[in-house]
């Protein structure tokens, strides 16, 4: 069935960052579109392009909250310890009431000028648009298997596989990651624990 786009910005009900035709428009003016989506341009009922969006809107605003997590790994070398923050967004919501974690206030653009506290800028819906075309074509919620075993190499004849001490898994993808502004976005930070500490902490995650 047909999919409602709301793109206000700061609606209480919205789910999007850019219009169905925005989306449209940026296809476009893209180099290279896939052709299970430019087949979208023409075939879609208003369907699964609206839901790409959505969902790359969601995948957003989830991958760039604040989250911290202990690491507890045994590799080649003894236990490692550490704690990983994962990047988020930077300044603050503009409302309350918002759905999304856009409009934001204290945002500045790639010149250095502040972005309004009632706009989407144009480089978030670039980005959510290059995440919606990855959604489209790749399923974005399946695990990585070669990331999810650790594997860095893989030989043939005969076959020998190489596996990580521990692993990082990527979780936005690089032409997401470059349509943003860097300043929007703050450091992961990978933080190692003395041995003294850890022993007070045990194994555990949150």
């Amino acid at each position: 069935m047909p999919v409602t786009i709301v793109e206000t910005p700061g609606a209480v009900n919205a789910n999007s960052y850019e219009s169905l035709n925005e989306f449209k428009a940026y296809l476009g003016l893209r180099l290279h579109v896939p052709a299970s989506v430019s087949a979208l341009l023409t075939s879609d009922p208003d369907e699964i392009l609206p839901k790409s969006l959505i969902m790359a809107t969601r995948g957003l605003d989830q991958i760039f909250t604040r989250f911290r997590k202990l690491n507890i790994v045994e590799g080649k070398n003894g236990i490692i310890k550490f704690y990983v923050t994962r990047p988020y967004w930077t300044g603050s919501v503009a409302s309350a009431t918002q759905a999304l974690a856009w409009p934001r206030i204290g945002m500045f653009d790639r010149n250095g000028n502040a972005i309004a506290s009632t706009v989407i800028p144009q480089e978030l819906k670039n980005a959510e648009s290059e995440m919606a075309i990855l959604a489209i074509t790749t399923d974005l919620t399946a695990d990585n298997q070669v990331v999810a075993q650790g594997i860095t190499s893989i030989k043939a004849g005969p076959v020998a596989l190489t596996f990580k001490d521990f692993i990082q898994k990527q979780l936005i993808p690089d032409a997401v990651s470059l349509a943003l502004v860097p300043s929007w976005i703050t450091d992961e930070l990978v933080e190692q624990i003395p041995q003294a500490q850890f022993s007070t902490l045990g194994s555990r995650s949150f």
